[in-house]
């Protein structure tokens, strides 16, 4: 294959993951913790106040605000709380992320380098198939995160300290603002760790530092000031500390702290997959040297060895707190796989194999389509079946043909799987989706309302999902109320209002909420 043909390939494979990404992305109904982050901008924008946080009326502690504005954003944007509009800041911060590592990549190292870092991140297996599709903080406070480690990395490099400083401390700001303290730790521990290893600790003694440091507090501090003026900044910054303990072993204790240091990597592996398959060509006993021949390998490893640690070592860390840490564990396997020919031809093999059974599932997975339960709705089912063995089919010739490209066929078929993925999983998940209880569930509350009052009474709890869907539906959000107003209506347990009659019934959790109208 030419240089031409591979150029040619590289785009195709990234315009199909980047299709991929988009595809069908507001089908599912909105879950987990998106309902959450939508509500949340929904009463902001109601209240009229950007400031401060709040759930349900109430002050919300556990978030600052900077993702519920960007939520907000991409809603005016597209045109209201869609699912689509909750998703859209995820996919963008995916690609935000990979144009970063391209650049990155293409200018420290080569550009077959950073076109494959800039593949290799969106399709790692957890993100691609699962986290890439939900509205949720943590892809974007990836980007914010990795970002700051861009610009420690090039303007050190470049010798810019006061852009260094100026922009480091700035995102770590915004990411404090998106997330909470983690950043203060990410901002520390990198900063410290890149400039004793080159040799530039004095640097923190400069006026620069300074101004990087002023920049923090300016941002976060003014924030703070700002919220300060709605409510008691004392709860706020209590409520930060405890949200960062929670992963800690005195919170969860010995065992689970073993349990979690051996299987931390592993899951770590899987969610990279199958980029985490390059992994093999970096466990040789000189991968020190091998890094250190490339300025931003070593980077990458530093940064890698000193941000992963405190996770490692918390019980209550999950995945998603190191997605920004990803790509260095894949730079680290991609810069030792274009240094194969150094290490035992076996490796290679192995990489081959697995790859082509990964390609070869793609092809022949395809033709099981039309037999898959719960997809009988898809009245497309056998020419998608066709169409996706045909290009698996097409992916695994060429990988039978050109060996020296096996990566780039690799992850090509990987972002065959995620379109028919999006064509099958997403639109059954649509289908039969629990969520779909949800929506009914708000449109019957709105036919029996109306316009009336509506609250949330005193501890009363129901789905998120519904609650999003009640406030789409009314185009104002859902309150709690510890009094009762006459003629408002209630969604509370049923002995609290003995004697009202219960219009409608609502499971959550075991318990039985209804509706009702107090008289």
């Amino acid at each position: 294959m030419h240089q031409y043909a591979y150029t040619r390939i590289l785009l195709f494979t990234a315009l199909l993951a980047l299709l991929g990404l988009f595809l069908n992305l507001g089908v599912q109904p909105v879950y987990l913790e998106e309902p959450r982050r939508a509500t949340i901008a929904m009463e902001m924008e109601e209240n009229g106040n950007f400031i401060v946080p709040t759930q349900f009326g109430e002050f919300y502690y556990k978030k600052p605000p900077v993702f519920n504005w960007v939520v907000w954003t991409s809603a005016k944007v597209t045109g209201g709380y869609t699912a689509w509009a909750l998703r859209l800041p995820t996919v963008l911060s995916i690609i935000f992320t990979s144009v970063l590592l391209f650049w990155l990549g293409r200018r420290y190292v080569n550009p077959e380098f950073g076109w494959l870092s800039a593949l290799l991140f969106p399709i790692s297996g957890g993100l691609y198939f699962y986290f890439s599709l939900l509205g949720e903080i943590d892809l974007f406070y990836t980007l914010v995160t990795f970002a700051g480690f861009a610009t420690l990395f090039h303007f050190q490099q470049q010798g810019r300290y006061r852009w260094m400083f100026f922009l480091t401390y700035a995102l770590a700001a915004v990411g404090t603002l998106t997330k909470g303290l983690p950043s203060v730790l990410f901002l520390g521990l990198s900063v410290l760790a890149w400039l004793w290893w080159e040799g530039e600790l004095k640097r923190l003694l400069s006026l620069a530092h300074l101004a990087g440091i002023l920049v923090y507090g300016a941002l976060v501090g003014g924030y703070l000031l700002a919220y300060h003026q709605y409510n008691d900044i004392g709860n706020y910054l209590q409520m930060m500390v405890a949200e960062s303990s929670e992963r800690t072993v005195a919170e969860n204790g010995l065992l689970k702290l073993l349990e979690h240091i051996f299987m931390f990597p592993l899951d770590t592996i899987k969610d990279l997959l199958p980029g985490g398959l390059l992994l093999l060509f970096a466990i040789r006993r000189d991968v020190r040297s091998l890094l250190l021949r490339n300025k931003l390998l070593t980077f990458v490893a530093l940064m890698f060895l000193v941000n992963v640690l405190p996770y490692w070592i918390s019980p209550g860390a999950r995945q998603r707190y190191i997605y920004m840490l990803y790509p260095f564990l894949l730079m680290i396997g991609l810069y030792a796989y274009q240094h194969r020919e150094e290490v035992k031809a076996w490796r290679f093999r192995a990489f081959r194999i697995l790859s082509g059974i990964l390609v070869g599932a793609v092809a022949l997975g395809s033709l099981a389509i039309p037999f898959i339960p719960g997809l009988e709705f898809l009245n497309y089912r056998w020419p998608l079946a066709l169409g996706g063995f045909l290009a698996g089919a097409a992916v695994f010739y060429f990988y039978l043909r050109q060996p020296q490209r096996t990566l780039i066929l690799l992850i090509l078929a990987t972002a065959v799987a995620r379109l028919l993925f999006d064509f099958t999983v997403l639109p059954q998940r649509a289908h039969e989706s629990d969520a779909q209880v949800d929506i009914e569930i708000a449109r019957a509350v709105d036919e029996i309302v109306g316009d009336t009052p509506l609250y949330l009474y005193q501890g009363a709890r129901i789905s998120f999902s519904a609650i999003f869907y009640l406030n789409q539906i009314r185009g104002k959000t859902l309150r709690r109320n510890y009094e009762l107003e006459k003629g408002a209506y209630y969604i509370a347990l049923p002995e609290q209002f003995p004697g009202e009659e219960v219009l409608y019934e609502i499971p959550y959790n075991e318990e039985v909420y209804g509706v009702v109208k107090y008289k």
